[in-house]
């Protein structure tokens, strides 16, 4: 019962692959405005989840998901680790890679 209520660290890393760029994210913060924050150029246009251009592949880590992603991103992005920036909260240290306009479907 105790550890719903565990404390989580103040804040997470996220390292963007095949980069190697670290930036931290603050408790409670988004990835991509923790990367924006930090200076990094990150693909996005609506910062709401609704048009899917930060879309990103988690390699590692947890994330909470803001909204269903279902909304933006196929079953099958999904399940091969796909995540909105603008829409996820780190719960650890992530290790992510940016898709680019060319990879997006």
């Amino acid at each position: 019962m105790l550890k719903a209520f565990k404390k989580t660290a103040a804040t997470q890393i996220a390292r963007v692959e095949p980069l190697g760029v670290e930036f931290e994210a603050s408790r409670g913060e988004r990835l991509l405005s923790a990367a924006l924050r930090h200076g990094l150029e990150w693909p996005h246009r609506c910062k709401v989840g609704s048009c899917g251009t930060c879309k990103t592949l988690l390699i590692s880590g947890e994330i909470k998901p803001q909204l269903d992603f279902a909304y933006v991103l196929t079953s099958k992005e999904i399940d091969e680790g796909y995540i909105l920036a603008c829409q996820s909260i780190l719960k650890s240290d992530v290790s992510v890679r940016i898709v680019h306009r060319k990879e997006r479907k």
